[in-house]
């Protein structure tokens, strides 16, 4: 999928957290090209699906970061 090397270590970890191909095409389809296989795993361990960034855009906030999103959807912000 083009991103950065993964050790064994990350890539188990994708694996378990369900960062699937699919998933990574959604996230960067969504204006998160250059995400990071941390970000990746992070955004699916807390909940920010593809669903969810489409949401936060379609309520005007386009330009949130992965790190602001996980946060949103961490404290029930904005579900």
């Amino acid at each position: 999928q083009g991103l950065e090397d993964n050790s064994i270590d990350k890539l188990v970890a994708m694996r378990i957290h369900g960062v699937s191909p699919d998933f990574v095409r959604q996230v960067r389809s969504l204006g998160f090209p250059k995400v990071t296989t941390d970000q990746l795993i992070a955004m699916r361990i807390h909940g920010v699906s593809p669903e969810f960034i489409q949401r936060m855009s379609s309520r005007g906030m386009k330009e949130l970061s992965v790190d602001q999103l996980v946060s949103l959807k961490l404290h029930g912000i904005a579900n």
